[in-house]
């Protein structure tokens, strides 16, 4: 049976192949303004926004549940799952147990669940990796080995206007939310080692969030390497840091994409996360 690389929603992948191997979403859910909005590529995300931005109710999310993840597994007996960082959702917990359910109705099957410790674009950067490692012949074990050893020189920062519902739902302290509001901040963060949100520091303005952006890779340890930015509604910005960081670093390799339902959620509108190698 074919190898398959599953990721949950978070990850902002919508193809079904990654580099020629079969991969799978698993989609979290929203609850906004009295409606359960569901983390597919077909989500009416412009809606979303719109509802999450005018609601006066508080919006939480959900992670997917166990029979979710088992749905996901079928047909495969290499399996390699890759979730939404453990200290901010179950979405890890639901998958591990999952894989223990199929095991045992299927021992011959190999799984390996990768929490992330990150969310968005890291775990674009770890599904792209094991598929590359996968459509080079590499035995399970050996993916296994590389991709633990990779996520290591793996870091996630972002830039946010708006942190509302990063405040609201106990990711951050609700006045460092309120204040950065107050003031028209941008808020600079990243995913720290125990995979919880960390704020690293403020800027006023675009321009000078996205020179404060790089900086902070840099002295994660950024020196050209691969880099993945996903934005909420804010395409131009995406493309404004991907211009700086060719200009620091000719040779990097940067895409972008869009944030799904969930890390819009989080990040909001105009909201940058950037995952990117390091040494």
């Amino acid at each position: 049976m074919p190898i398959k690389i599953i990721t949950d929603s978070t990850a902002n992948i919508t193809a079904d192949q990654i580099d020629g191997i079969d991969h799978v979403t698993v989609p979290l859910s929203l609850h906004v303004d009295g409606k359960l909005w569901l983390d597919t590529p077909d989500i009416d995300l412009d809606k979303f926004l719109y509802t999450l931005k005018h609601t006066k109710n508080k919006s939480t999310s959900a992670c997917p549940n166990v029979n979710d993840w088992l749905k996901a597994f079928e047909g495969s007996d290499e399996i390699f799952v890759i979730t939404l960082t453990s200290a901010l959702s179950g979405s890890y917990n639901s998958a591990t147990q999952a894989a223990k359910i199929y095991h045992e109705k299927n021992p011959k099957a190999k799984i390996l669940v990768f929490d992330s410790r990150s969310a968005g674009p890291q775990l674009r950067l770890l599904a792209e990796k094991i598929a590359s490692l996968a459509s080079a012949g590499k035995s399970f074990e050996e993916i296994v080995k590389a991709t633990e050893e990779y996520q290591h020189h793996l870091d996630l920062m972002f830039a946010l206007q708006d942190l509302t519902n990063l405040g609201n739902n106990g990711r951050i302290p609700a006045a460092v939310a309120k204040i950065a509001g107050l003031l028209k901040l941008f808020v600079i963060g990243t995913a720290n080692n125990k995979g919880e949100f960390e704020l690293l520091g403020k800027a006023r303005g675009a321009k000078k969030a996205r020179r404060k952006l790089l900086d902070e890779m840099v002295k994660a340890g950024y020196r050209g390497g691969r880099v993945q930015i996903d934005h909420v509604q804010n395409e131009g910005s995406a493309l404004s840091m991907k211009e700086i960081i060719l200009d620091n670093f000719p040779d990097a390799k940067v895409t972008i994409g869009e944030c799904g339902a969930l890390c819009s959620f989080y990040a909001e509108e105009g909201g940058l996360m950037v995952g990117f190698e390091k040494e």
